[in-house]
This record gives structure tokens, sequence and C-alpha cells, in this order.
């Protein structure tokens, strides 16, 4: 699982962290939500969402983790004096886990999926997809009081026809500045007639400086009806919102006078009960 997530090369990881980083205060909505006072990254690439928390809040317990080393070391140099415990080890972050839960008191760790689970679709063979989704829903033994889910998710009625004349205005702008890219998309991922393959692509288009790897990568796996359906009953949606990031809907006017009216992004977060 390791080489298979890890072998994805970011062609230019300053820029890549950069873009995440666009979002980062709406990636932390999770904060006020939750009475918990450790909180494990899942997938913390380079670290900047724990760091940013950690600046805020210096007592809450804070993990990292990620199966990316390069990443990894990034976000340790970052800051040395930083408790953050950033690791790619598992058993690591099952026995911190462990340790501040069985302290004094009633001690609730809330674990954070920001921008992963359409990336365990995209990469993992279906036992590795196993192994993943057991370490987040407890499957494996560690068990999270909270989990907080910010990723890229359309509902079944993205699945429609697209409008013609968005159509016409993307291929248009967008193949003038770099021809050649919208008919390598369309043949992995069909048309921009089909109104999902069309969401898909403008959540995409803006990353051609790392084009090989993330036009090859499936943003919208899973749609938002089937991903509510997978959630073990022992967790409760106590947070929900669906919702598309007003930067990106800005961006899509700007470059192709189109409006981008399906929501795009998911935010929940659930208890276990």
């Amino acid at each position: 699982m390791t080489e298979t997530i890890a072998s994805r090369h970011i062609a230019d990881n300053g820029w890549y962290n950069s873009e995440m980083a666009k979002s980062l205060i709406d990636k932390i909505y999770f904060l006020d939500k939750v009475d918990a006072g450790m909180f494990v990254d899942f997938g913390c690439a380079n670290g900047v969402m724990v760091s940013f928390i950690e600046r805020v809040f210096p007592g809450i317990r804070l993990v990292g983790y990620d199966v990316n080393e390069e990443m990894l070391a990034e976000a340790r140099r970052r800051d040395p004096e930083s408790r953050v415990v950033f690791t790619s080890d598992w058993a690591e972050v099952a026995r911190l886990v462990a340790e501040y839960k069985s302290g004094p008191g009633e001690n609730k760790v809330c674990l954070v999926l920001s921008s992963v689970l359409h990336e365990v679709h995209s990469y993992l063979d279906e036992a590795e997809k196993e192994a993943v989704f057991n370490q987040i829903w407890g499957g494996d033994g560690v068990e999270f009081d909270y989990i907080a889910v910010r990723d890229m998710m359309a509902g079944r009625a993205t699945s429609r026809p697209s409008d013609p004349i968005a159509v016409a205005r993307v291929q248009q702008v967008f193949e003038a500045r770099h021809p050649g890219l919208i008919a390598q998309w369309e043949q992995r991922w069909g048309h921009l007639g089909e109104n999902w393959s069309l969401v898909h692509f403008l959540l995409t288009y803006r990353y051609v400086n790392n084009w090989d790897r993330e036009y090859r990568e499936n943003y919208l796996p899973v749609n938002y009806e089937d991903f509510m359906a997978s959630v073990p009953p022992k967790y409760q949606a106590i947070y929900l919102d669906k919702f598309t990031l007003p930067f990106l809907r800005r961006r899509v006017r700007e470059d192709f006078n189109v409006s981008l009216a399906d929501t795009t992004h998911l935010k929940a977060v659930f208890e276990r009960v």
C-alpha cells in the first residue's frame, strides 16, 4: 500500500502544497464541532494543517500520519521545536491514541480525513482499501470518538447531460492554452458532454503543473449518497455540509464564463455512539 500511494510522484511539491494551503481555513472547520483533545490527521502530507492548529491551540495533542516520507520530512523540518508527532507507522498512531485515552478523565480523539478518501479510492486495490477503511472506522481495534471528513464529493444528480454552451466555452478556452489535454482527459474519464465528467474536469484543470499525476486521479470516485450509506451504524453524523468552494466557483467563472452549479465538496463530522 505504501508504495502504491507514495510512488505517485508530485512534480512540484512546493506549488502543490501552496495550492492545498489555499483552503486551509475551511479545512479546520471541525475544531468547534467536537470536544476532542487529540487530533490525528490521516494523510497529513507536509503537515501544514496540524502545524497551524498547534499554533492556534498549543495545548491540543496532534499526530500527523502519512505514508509519504518526503512529505513527513518537510513537516519535521518546518519547526524542529514542534510537539506534533509525524509518523508513517500506524502502530505508533495506535499506541499514541491508546495512551491518550487511558489517561484520567474523558479523553476523546478525532480522526481527520482531509482530501484523503478520493485518494484511497483512486490508488488502492480492494484489499488495500479494506485495510485503510478498517483503520478509519475502527475495524483494526483503534476506535476514534469523532471522524471529520472533508473531500471532493458530488451527488448522484450530477450525472446528467452537460450544458452544451458550458462545454463549448471550456473546450475553446482550455484547448487554446493547453492543446491536447482535453482529449487526453476525455480518453480517461469520458466526454465533457457528460456533466459528471465536466464537473470532474473543472476540479482538475488548474493543476496543469502537475498534470500527469492529477489527470489520472479520480477526484469523484464515490457519490455522496453511496458514501453516507457506507458509514458504519456506530457513527452518527452531527454535522453535514455539501458545498462548492467559493474560490473554485469564482475561478471557473473567471476562466470560462461558466457557472458551476453542482456542489463538489462535502464536510461531515461523525460521532461514535
